[in-house]
């Protein structure tokens, strides 16, 4: 686990001030995602399992407990991104993105059906890989590429033909659909993440700072 470069050299890198710096980096630690050790410098925080999982994963049981989500993954493949994916992601129209779509399970009901979207050139052999079910920490440990913070839209929707196989519902079971850009350390987009959950047993809990 290396250090972070100085607060100098980052400085340099991104073209702001050095306090600029420092204050990014004051944030991260406040937010256990760094931490410094006297001496040697600025570290990236490893986390298990589950503290990478539940940092991001927001639904939860009517009494507030989160239960562990098991994943089976549906396809993974590689494709050429859309105009509006390739935005998202500041990448170039049309680069070849790899699409991920698996469904996950909560206290063995199917719940949560997801597609994701990143960069096949960010990621390369990702689709070739045994997926786990925390991605940002293969993110992270594979292709040191750290997940800081994500933007979420949600909205109510009703399912079509796929979700109602995969989730196991009828046409007119209510769903709500979390629309997700994941950011890392430099605050660059990493990974779209389009999840439709049935929420009958559960509730989307989060909470404001």
């Amino acid at each position: 686990n290396d250090p972070l470069p100085s607060e100098t050299k980052l400085a340099s890198e991104f073209e702001v001030s050095q306090g600029t710096i420092r204050k990014a980096i004051d944030d991260l630690v406040a937010q256990n995602i760094l931490y410094r050790h006297q001496g040697r410098g600025t570290f990236i925080r490893r986390h298990d399992e589950q503290q990478s999982l539940f940092r991001f994963f927001n639904l939860a049981r009517a009494d507030g407990s989160k239960p562990v989500p098991e994943s089976m993954n549906l396809h993974c493949k590689t494709r050429k991104g859309l105009k509006h994916e390739c935005a998202a992601l500041q990448r170039p129209t049309g680069e070849r993105l790899i699409e991920i779509l698996r469904l996950r399970r909560l206290d063995g009901q199917p719940v949560i059906l997801e597609t994701i979207l990143v960069s096949q050139q960010r990621f390369p052999d990702l689709n070739k890989r045994d997926l786990p079910n925390t991605l940002y920490e293969l993110y992270g440990d594979e292709y040191n590429v750290y997940i800081t913070r994500a933007e979420e839209q949600i909205k109510g929707i009703l399912p079509d033909a796929t979700m109602q196989h995969h989730l196991e519902i009828e046409r007119t079971t209510p769903l709500i659909e979390i629309q997700r850009i994941a950011y890392d350390l430099h605050n660059q987009p990493v990974e779209i993440r389009i999840s439709q959950c049935v929420t009958g047993d559960f509730v989307y809990a989060c909470s404001l700072n």
